[in-house]
């Protein structure tokens, strides 16, 4: 009850972002789960845009709003009924980054740990993380091609 409470503290707008991540948290999550890498891995994006040269990081609002996406989008992952793991959130919020004019580019990374391969995925906007910390990303050798079509055909 004490969560529902504190939705009171968000404007309309802020409460409508959440509600719309919140729906895209759910449509990712049954994309990925349930049908085949086919069917969605054309959605994805893994290079930003050419709509990056009007993303302005200089500009406070702009910067102002890109941090509120994340922060809101990150609080409707808190509450979707499964646990949204790395790839869901960077998918959901680089579509809804774009929506409103700002270019996402998605980093795919991945160590090894006690013999196991781990992967991560996240965002940069001009080369600057907007949803994860320098901390963990820098854990994570990044896979780097010419091509995105190629990393993402090899996720088969």
């Amino acid at each position: 009850m004490a969560s529902l409470a504190k939705l009171g503290k968000f404007t309309l707008k802020e409460l409508g972002l959440l509600l719309e991540a919140w729906f895209t948290f759910v449509k990712w999550d049954l994309l990925i789960s349930f049908t085949e890498y086919d069917n969605w891995r054309n959605q994805i994006s893994l290079s930003a845009n050419s709509n990056d040269a009007n993303v302005n990081l200089s500009d406070a609002t702009q910067v102002k709003q890109i941090k509120l996406i994340i922060k809101l989008s990150e609080i409707s992952a808190r509450f979707q009924l499964r646990k949204m793991n790395c790839l869901r959130r960077c998918i959901s919020q680089q579509q809804i980054l774009k929506k409103r004019g700002f270019s996402a580019q998605m980093h795919i990374g991945v160590r090894f740990e006690k013999e196991k391969l781990l992967a991560h995925v996240w965002l940069t906007v001009q080369g600057k993380i907007i949803n994860d910390s320098e901390a963990v990303t820098s854990r994570y050798s990044e896979l780097k091609v010419n091509n995105e079509q190629v990393i993402l055909n090899t996720l088969k």
